[in-house]
């Protein structure tokens, strides 16, 4: 039986999973939530399925060890692997990818773009669960290499930004102009949302996955009696990247109730990766 007063785990390859903790936040007040953003080796989507899978075994026992009684995995990346992972720990993780093909199948379009890391595209998994229920609707993957990278930093460079999406989702938007569907297939990109619709203004269906994610664990919790009944709800965000970014980006995201924002150990590579 899930203990209601653990906390919830959060985890991402760096801070894009903000966006999530924020819906979270929104919908669970009451709640305790342990935040891990994988900053030092992000991004994960130019890895390897072997490095990311070894990276994502380290976040999720790091969180077991906070006694969470659940994970949402707010990268889209590492939840394209879940079924690998899964097995290896007692407690549900649910995937933000999962969530997107579920908003997608509500809204039923004919086509839909799915912007993302390179390995989420290369996966195909958007398409293979997007399918499923739609069988009929065409999927358009377009990876970003570095789009969450530029996002990580920080800064918000808008030449940097600009000059990756025209690169990207400019080719996705020059194939197909006639598409207007785009899932956010990475939760750093609707931090820069404004910018896609600045630059291709045929998308006027933006999909953020991050409030079906945090409706799946609301609902998962309260079938499992799991919910916390009192409570004023704490964020504990931990990093393995810089603390002073991360605070600084949550302050601009616009979570609340911080407890702490601290540098904790980062995963150990792969022999010979980094």
């Amino acid at each position: 039986m899930l203990n209601a007063n653990a906390p919830i785990g959060v985890m991402d390859a760096g801070l894009g999973g903000f966006t999530v903790v924020r819906e979270l936040q929104k919908l669970l007040p009451r709640e305790d939530i342990v935040y891990l953003g994988e900053g030092k080796y992000q991004p994960y989507g130019n890895r390897s399925e072997a490095e990311i899978l070894h990276l994502t075994r380290q976040i999720l026992t790091f969180l077991r060890g906070c006694g969470v009684k659940v994970v949402a995995v707010a990268c889209n990346t590492i939840s394209t692997l879940i079924e690998q992972y899964q097995p290896d720990f007692d407690f549900r993780i649910f995937s933000i990818v999962q969530a997107g093909a579920d908003d997608v199948a509500r809204l039923k379009p004919s086509e839909v773009g799915v912007l993302s890391t390179m390995f989420t595209a290369k996966t195909g998994q958007y398409a293979r669960l997007i399918r499923e229920k739609l069988p009929q609707t065409k999927v358009y993957a377009q990876g970003c290499p570095w789009l969450a990278r530029i996002i990580e930093d920080g800064d918000f460079d808008q030449a940097r930004i600009d000059t990756e999406l025209r690169s990207t989702l400019g080719t996705l938007a020059a194939a197909h102009p006639s598409l207007s569907s785009l899932v956010l297939g990475c939760t750093h990109f609707p931090l820069v949302a404004e910018n896609i619709r600045r630059l291709y203004p045929q998308f006027t269906q933006l999909i953020n996955p991050a409030a079906s994610q945090a409706l799946m664990v609301r609902d998962y919790l309260e079938r499992e009696k799991a919910l916390r009944s009192d409570g004023s709800g704490s964020l504990r965000i931990c990093t393995t990247s810089d603390p002073q970014v991360y605070r600084r980006m949550a302050g601009i995201v616009g979570l609340e109730k911080i407890s702490s924002v601290e540098l904790v150990p980062a995963p150990v590579p792969l022999t010979g990766q980094g």
